[in-house]
């Protein structure tokens, strides 16, 4: 377990100065530009790749996961590190096409640490305790990291926040390099892309459960995936709190995202129960956003930690559900092909909370959250439907551990 709690430091201090870019970035662009609406589609810069990452899926499912890692946490922090410098240029473009490469960068970095790594360096019967836990750290890393970059942003500017948050990338980086090489083998030696791209959505569609799961957390996401950076557009532009206070606010739902993915394994994972304990969260989630709506600052930050609450439960039980029921064969493909529908929604949730952030009068608290809210509940109703259930052949000589001996993998996505 020591490599695996290696690979849980440093990915945590990777979540941690995360937090300074989510919150740099918006900032900046609000003092280079004044518009709310590049501030909160910072963020769909950053998950838009993600349309693009089933094409990645077999490069993944070909290449040793930790030389990914490694290699998607120095592209990342290369991209913020040059973030700065194009704010300082006024290259706004430029500043939305390094966010872009940065979220390529990340869908090859997050699918090969969740998906190849954990499951290579935690005995099978740990797997999903060190889910729980891994995720529960990843979040507790968030507490730190927006208080300390809203007192960096407010002491020093945006541009030293965005440095602190590449040179922890680079930090992940080198501690990877000390983590056990993780081989992942292609299902066919010599197969074109197309092949096994091809192969990876034949096995997607032939698992019900798997669509479900995809459209149920990909439904959540399309109203609340940008939510954070509509809060801190809320909370500079219409509540006029500081940028340390609004940091604490995001601090506040990191802490109940963490304690969400600590207690999720508390209820059984049966096969029965591993399904209900993903509805148990996503309705959670669901009434924390119902709250949003109520619209007093207070009340909007409870909710938003209620929420988060609920969201540290999804994203446990989900990772959880698709480390046990995807092949390692498939890892790469399927995963990819998972989130390019769950975190390809966020762009959209960018473009529905930018308009809808605008909105102003006695009403216009209610619609600025709307979206997040009736989606939500959406996503309940979905999960819960009846679906009939049926798994897809796997071949008899198919890889189903990887290369390690261990057995295979599963914020949304």
């Amino acid at each position: 377990m020591r490599p695996f709690w290696l690979l849980t430091g440093a990915t945590a201090l990777s979540m941690a100065g995360n937090a300074f870019l989510y919150l740099a970035v918006p900032w900046a662009l609000i003092q280079a530009t004044g518009s709310t609406l590049l501030a909160v589609l910072s963020m769909a810069a950053q998950t838009a790749p993600y349309l693009a990452a089933p094409f990645l899926g077999p490069f993944i499912d070909r290449h040793d996961a930790r030389r990914l890692f490694i290699a998607g946490e120095l592209v990342q922090g290369a991209c913020v590190a040059l973030i700065p410098l194009l704010l300082t240029l006024d290259q706004i473009a430029l500043v939305f096409a390094s966010l872009c490469l940065m979220g390529l960068a990340k869908v090859v970095s997050d699918v090969a640490g969740d998906y190849g790594l954990i499951p290579a360096l935690v005995p099978p019967e740990r797997l999903e305790q060190a889910t729980s836990r891994f995720n529960s750290v990843q979040l507790a890393a968030r507490f730190a990291g927006p208080a300390l970059a809203g007192l960096t942003i407010a002491a020093a500017g945006p541009g030293p926040a965005l440095e602190i948050d590449a040179a922890t990338f680079l930090v992940t980086a080198v501690t990877a390099f000390f983590l056990p090489r993780v081989a992942r083998q292609a299902r066919k030696a010599g197969a074109s892309v197309g092949t096994l791209l091809r192969e990876g959505i034949v096995y997607f569609r032939s698992r019900p459960d798997l669509l479900r799961l995809t459209g149920a957390v990909a439904l959540y996401n399309l109203g609340a995936g940008a939510l954070e950076p509509t809060l801190l557009t809320i909370g500079t532009g219409r509540w006029h709190w500081s940028s340390a206070a609004l940091g604490l606010a995001v601090s506040c739902g990191a802490v109940a995202a963490a304690v969400g993915a600590w207690v999720s394994p508390m209820v059984p994972a049966g096969e029965g129960r591993r399904r209900l304990r993903v509805g148990v969260w996503l309705g959670v989630a669901a009434l924390g956003s119902v709250g949003l709506l109520i619209g007093e600052p207070l009340a909007v930050v409870a909710s938003f930690c209620l929420l988060c609450f609920g969201e540290g439960g999804v994203n446990t039980t989900t990772m959880s559900y698709r480390q046990h029921e995807i092949p390692a064969e498939f890892s790469g493909r399927v995963n990819t092909l998972i989130r390019m529908f769950v975190t390809g929604a966020v762009p959209v949730s960018s473009l529905l909370l930018g308009l809808t952030v605008g909105l102003s009068g006695s009403w216009g608290h209610l619609f600025v959250f709307l979206p997040v809210t009736a989606t939500a509940v959406l996503a309940v109703l979905l999960w819960f439907a009846p679906v009939r259930s049926r798994r897809a052949p796997v071949r008899p000589n198919a890889p189903l551990v990887a290369a390690s001996g261990d057995r295979p993998p599963t914020r949304n996505g």
